[in-house]
Parts: C-alpha cells; sequence; structure tokens
C-alpha cells in the first residue's frame, strides 16, 4: 500500500484483524502531517501535572503535537494552556523547562505578556502604533480545553467532543490503581529528563503500550549482572478506553503480610518501597478486591497518544513521546513519588529511577537502540513497503475480568506474551485517521 499517495483512504495501513500494520506509516511525511492534524489536534494531550504549577506564576514548557506550550498558573490562580509563540513573529516567549514569573517577554522584539497570556508591553506602543493597537486582540493563543484527573493535566484544542473523564473512559480503573492508591496523591521530582531518539514518536509510544516480548532479549545484560529475574509467564496485556497496561502478576494479597519477598518478580535491587506498596495493595483490596490490588505495582502503560508511564516496585515514572517529524522523538520524563512517603524512602527512589530508566540507565539505552534501528530499518524504498508483524497472541484475547479474575476490571486482555495492545493502539489510530475531526480545532481567544 502506498500510503502517501492515498491519505483519504488509510483502509489497510492496519490490519487489526490479521496483525498487520504497513510500514510506510512510520516513514511517510505525508503520513506524519495528517496525524498532525487528526491526531495531535483532536485528541487529549498531557500537559504536566498540577503538583509542578501549584503556586501563581508557576510554569512548564512542553509540547502538544509540534506546538511549544507553556503550562502556567495565573496570578488569578488559574492553570492555562498557552501557545508558546509571541503574537508579532512567532518567537518562542519562554525558553525555560519551569519557573516562577508574572510575565514572559518576547526575546526578539520585547513584546510582553503576563503569566495568564494578556498582552501587557509592546515596544514603541503609541510611536509606532499610535496607541491604537487593541492589546486583547493579540495575547497568546490559550490551548481551548485544560481539564485536569487526579491532577494531572491535559490539553485539546478541539471545541467539541468528550471531555478527558469521557475520553479515558473504562482506563481510569487502572489509573487510579497507579496514580490514586496514595490518599495524599503524588508529587513530581522538579527538572524533567529531555533527549531525542531519531525513531517515529509511534515506535516508542506502542512500546510503553506493554511490549514485554522485549524484555528478557533486549535488556539480557541486566539479568546477567544479577539486576533483573527471568521474566514470568504469569502477566496481562490489558487494553481500556484509550489506555493500555501490562505485566507480570504480583503475588497475592494474602502473602504480603510478614514476607520479605518482592512484591514484583521483575528487580532483584533494593526494594524500599516494598512496605508501603504492600500498605496501599492492602487500601486497595479493601476498597476494590484482592484481584485488582494484586495488579500492584502495574507495570507498562501508555495512554494513546504519546503519555506513557512505568510503575514498578523500585520507582515510578511518567513520560511524553511527543513528535518531531516522522523519524524524530523528543522525549520528557519525569519521576514521580507517593506524596506520603518518607524524604530518605523518596531520595531512594529517585536514585533507582536515575539507574535504570534516567537517558543514560540501565534499560533506556537499550530501548533507544531498538527503537532508532526500527526506523532504520524501514526507511528504504523496500523495507518501507513490507509490513510489521503484530500477531502475537492473535485470536487468544479475553476479557480483563477473565484475565485479572474480577468483574471489575475493564477492558480486553491477552496473556504476557501477547500484542493485543498494539492492534489496539494502530486501531485507535486508523480510525483517527480515517476519520474527519468533529470539528476544525478553533482557534480561542488570545487569552480569558
Amino acid at each position: 500500500m502506498t500510503v502517501g499517495s492515498h491519505l483519504a483512504d488509510l483502509v489497510g495501513a492496519v490490519q487489526y484483524d490479521k496483525g498487520l500494520v504497513s510500514r510506510s506509516i512510520f516513514v511517510d511525511q505525508e503520513v506524519y502531517a495528517l496525524e498532525l492534524d487528526r491526531i495531535f489536534a483532536n485528541n487529549w494531550l498531557f500537559l504536566g501535572h498540577e503538583s509542578q504549577v501549584a503556586e501563581p506564576g508557576d510554569f512548564i514548557t512542553t509540547y502538544m503535537g509540534e506546538d511549544p506550550i507553556i503550562v502556567s498558573r495565573g496570578h488569578d490562580g488559574r492553570v492555562r494552556a498557552l501557545l508558546n509563540a509571541c503574537r508579532h513573529r512567532g518567537m518562542r516567549v519562554c525558553r525555560s523547562d519551569e519557573g516562577n514569573t508574572s510575565f514572559f517577554q518576547c526575546p526578539y522584539h520585547a513584546w510582553t505578556y503576563s503569566s495568564a497570556g494578556e498582552l501587557e508591553g509592546v515596544p514603541k506602543f503609541r510611536l509606532g502604533y499610535a496607541g491604537v493597537l487593541d492589546k486583547k486582540e493579540w495575547g497568546l493563543r490559550e490551548v481551548t480545553r485544560v481539564e485536569s484527573y487526579r491532577g494531572f493535566l491535559f490539553g485539546n484544542w478541539a471545541a467539541e467532543g468528550p471531555s478527558l473523564e469521557e475520553w479515558l473512559g473504562d482506563f481510569t480503573t487502572y489509573f487510579d490503581l497507579t496514580f490514586a492508591r496514595d490518599p495524599a496523591g503524588i508529587e513530581v521530582v522538579p527538572g524533567a529528563h529531555r533527549w531525542t531518539v531519531d525513531t517515529n514518536w509511534k515506535i516508542a509510544s506502542e512500546n510503553f503500550a506493554a511490549d514485554m516480548y522485549h524484555v528478557e532479549h533486549s535488556h539480557a545484560r541486566p539479568a546477567e549482572l544479577g539486576l533483573m529475574q527471568a521474566m514470568p509467564d504469569e502477566g496481562y496485556q490489558i487494553s481500556a478506553g484509550m489506555g493500555f497496561v501490562g505485566h507480570a502478576f504480583t503475588r497475592p494479597v494474602s502473602e504480603d503480610a510478614g514476607g520479605e519477598e518482592p512484591l514484583h518478580s521483575y528487580w532483584t535491587l533494593p526494594n524500599i518501597q516494598t512496605e508501603y506498596l504492600a500498605e496501599a495493595r492492602k487500601r486497595v483490596a479493601e476498597e476494590k478486591g484482592a484481584a485488582l490490588a494484586r495488579l500492584i505495582p502495574l507495570g507498562h502503560g501508555a495512554l494513546f497518544p504519546t503519555f506513557a508511564f512505568l510503575d514498578l516496585e523500585q520507582f515510578r515514572l511518567m513520560r511524553v513521546h511527543h513528535p518531531q517529524g516522522p523519524d524524530r522523538t523528543l522525549i520528557h520524563q519525569w519521576c514521580v513519588l507517593d506524596r506520603s512517603l518518607p524524604a530518605d524512602v523518596k531520595d531512594a527512589v529517585r536514585r533507582q529511577y536515575e539507574l535504570t530508566f534516567g537517558p543514560a540507565g540501565l534499560l533506556e539505552q537499550d530501548d533507544g537502540e531498538n527503537w532508532r534501528e526500527c526506523q532504520n530499518g524501514m526507511r528504504g524504498f523496500i523495507g518501507r513497503q513490507l509490513d510489521s508483524n503484530m500477531m502475537l497472541g492473535l485470536g487468544l484475547e479475553k476479557s480483563a475480568s477473565e484475565i485479572v479474575g474480577d468483574d471489575n476490571a475493564p477492558g480486553v486482555a491477552g496473556g504476557i506474551w501477547s500484542e493485543g495492545n498494539q492492534r489496539r493502539f494502530y486501531e485507535h489510530w486508523q480510525q483517527f485517521m480515517q476519520a474527519a475531526p468533529a470539528s476544525d480545532p478553533e482557534l480561542p481567544p488570545a487569552h480569558s
């Protein structure tokens, strides 16, 4: 299939029932341009966590697709997402990753905006503009909708469509098991790891939709060093709503009391969070049942299109795979902590995160190499005409309730050795790419 010449008809790019995905969708520039429209301008995209903009004037910078964004808490207390582009010539008005400020000033011609995005200062306003430029019409563009779930901020340029919680759908069950098991909530370690990989954004994102198949091969060296245990055959791959999770099962909750074994079978690293996770599982077991509690820590997870997380006994992280072209991805990643953890435990968790999944971590280096070489294998004239095989576990899917052992577990599931989540990820992709946008992303008011 030649996708580039048939943008209006993407039937066949993803053959969900056969487990086939055309490799051209990872390299075709026209397909990528359409993705920026159909997917990134019409979906809920992760912006940050409320703890990162806790005080008036706090801000972080991120992207929605390729559009640079400032997430700022104005001095009126409201959190806004603003296009990080001066209305005069388009230069980014903020080039810091995070901080606190009362204004953003363009370095080019010094147009100055409040933390809420209003245009407040224009050099030569009277001499050059005769004092008649309507500043109210030239504030920073504001993302149409910003909504929060469990303190996680998402933005959407589309004026119409499902709310954030409606869009998350049944995935809220698994999201809560990951990020709402501490009654006090979570906090994000200040600062982000940021790096680029020469790969398509979908390759990185669907890996976090729970590709367990690669672990014992790609990450064999840590196992040889005694840092990882052999992968068990018992586990799950679950897709629900717009999200995906998958990993090995932990020990049953009834075995937690008095045991010194790790809850998770994955690592041999020090398990400083064990007792705190055991307490969280007991709380969840009382509220939702032992079967769902057994999923803690949850493992790999992703939300279509680009938000991902990793929840292990040693640490927890969240990340975004920002597209920067068909063959380049910018990754933003943060370490996440339960707010109630003691300070020494938080510090130990952060160090374990840096050891394994920082940009130079034991496992992140392996993944980046894999993704880059996948891209290299697809970019040629012949390579892009082939299909990728995603048949693992095809036809073996069950209901999540059957896999987990609880009727309240939503979604469709496969065993740990399955690519059912990957097939569902690309089914989502195809549905968005084939459908006309529900409504054109409206240019919102300059500020509000």
